[in-house]
């Protein structure tokens, strides 16, 4: 009976567990691009010129009006930094839960933005001059908003989860690769050969 029950009852954590476990690889990949931090000028630009571009493609793929995207030209703009133009077209995706794997991964991102907003803090940024996104991301509700729909598509059991992982993976992806863009933009000052 215990089975049962447990079977019909939606679990938000067990879907949780579904997109930790199926994105975790390329999750370690993403987060690696930044492993000090993000307490230098480079750092920091790097991570806002990346965001911005992955901010703006992730708007599109899920239909929303551009929010993060604004907050951080706002930061470009304060930082003198120059977005990254578009790697081929973005369109919006039909499918919901495919919708839903790319807002799991940006509203998972503003766990990190509270860590992060500390780090650019030292470098003299805040709400509101060059840290815009990271305040404002750090501080919303989107990762409760996510939550709840997480839980709303729990109770459909029946329906497969492939679309919600490929929206999830996709996402991740695409943040990695604008990340992976910054860097080639924004490379490091070439050390001279000591004499």
């Amino acid at each position: 009976m215990n089975t049962q029950l447990r079977n019909r009852v939606p679990d938000t954590q067990d879907l949780r567990h579904f997109l930790r476990a199926g994105t975790s690889d390329l999750h370690a990949r993403v987060d690696a691009c930044f492993l000090e931090g993000l307490g230098t000028p480079l750092a920091y630009g790097r991570y806002v010129v990346g965001m911005h571009r992955f901010a703006s493609d992730f708007e599109i793929v899920i239909g929303a009006v551009p929010r993060a995207s604004y907050w951080l030209a706002g930061d470009l703009h304060d930082l003198a930094l120059a977005p990254l133009p578009p790697s081929g077209v973005r369109g919006f995706a039909d499918d919901a839960d495919e919708r839903l794997g790319w807002e799991y991964v940006m509203a998972g991102s503003s766990l990190g933005a509270r860590h992060l907003l500390r780090g650019v803090q030292t470098l003299g940024h805040d709400a509101q001059t060059g840290a815009r996104f990271l305040a404002r991301h750090a501080g919303g509700e989107t990762w409760r908003n996510v939550l709840e729909r997480l839980t709303a598509r729990a109770a459909q059991v029946d329906r497969p989860r492939t679309h919600l992982l490929q929206g999830a993976r996709d996402a991740f992806l695409l943040v990695e690769s604008c990340f992976q863009r910054s860097f080639d933009a924004m490379p490091a000052p070439r050390k001279e050969p000591v004499a």
